[in-house]
């Protein structure tokens, strides 16, 4: 039986991953440099280091990375300070169902710890999780399973009890070696062919895991 629900949260509970891209190519566009679209969707679910070793690699070794990426981040910063962090449909309210219910949630990012705390400062959620792991916290990023790892092991659960939602394919990977079911909620691209044999399910949003939480266990199904 699930104990423990683990987020992803770029793309997955906020819509950053989106709000990212376009500050990037806004920003890229003003350099002279140009980003295609599906360059970003490689990026997706990525650590810092590997961000900036793709960045090099498709636009050259002297490609301003760190410099750009700490304009865009301070683009970002204004954005969630000004408007508020774009909570995705749906979140609010499994949030509550899970706290009703009696799971456990943590946020498993890529991103700095930090930044989830800044996030989920801006969204109102900053008490609603019991744990919180960023990739600065970690030796290894996704897709190696660490993060995840060290998750149930915090939470006190086992790998059977624990559900992970991820929307990229790095984080998915990372569930799967970690022997951790995982669902998958899209975000910005539809995954390759080969990763649906890694999950168990994929969902069309977040409004739709309560009812696969509830079917999932009266059927003993997790």
């Amino acid at each position: 039986m699930i104990k423990a629900v683990i987020f992803d949260m770029d793309g997955l509970m906020f819509d950053t991953e989106r709000l990212s891209k376009e500050l990037w190519q806004q920003l890229a566009q003003k350099k002279g440099y140009n980003f295609e679209d599906d360059f970003f969707d490689r990026m997706v679910g990525l650590d810092l280091e590997a961000t900036k070793e793709a960045f090099k690699e498709d636009y050259g070794q002297d490609f301003p990375y760190l410099k750009m990426r700490e304009e865009k981040n301070e683009l970002l910063k204004e954005y969630v300070e000004q408007k508020g962090v774009p909570v995705k449909e749906g979140l609010r309210e499994i949030i509550a169902y899970l706290k009703e219910n009696e799971y456990l949630t943590a946020v498993a990012s890529s991103s700095h710890r930090d930044r989830i705390e800044f996030y989920l400062e801006s969204a109102g959620l900053k008490d609603e999780f019991d744990y919180l792991i960023g990739g600065d916290e970690v030796e290894k990023s996704k897709p190696n399973p660490e993060i995840f790892l060290k998750g149930i092991k915090a939470l006190g659960v086992s790998r059977d009890e624990a559900l992970v939602l991820e929307d990229s394919v790095h984080g998915i990977k990372a569930a799967a070696q970690a022997g951790i079911r995982v669902i998958l909620i899209p975000d910005l691209v539809e995954q390759a062919p080969e990763v649906e044999e890694l999950i168990y399910k994929k969902l069309k949003s977040l409004k739709e895991l309560k009812s696969e939480l509830e079917k999932g266990n009266k059927l003993k199904s997790f």
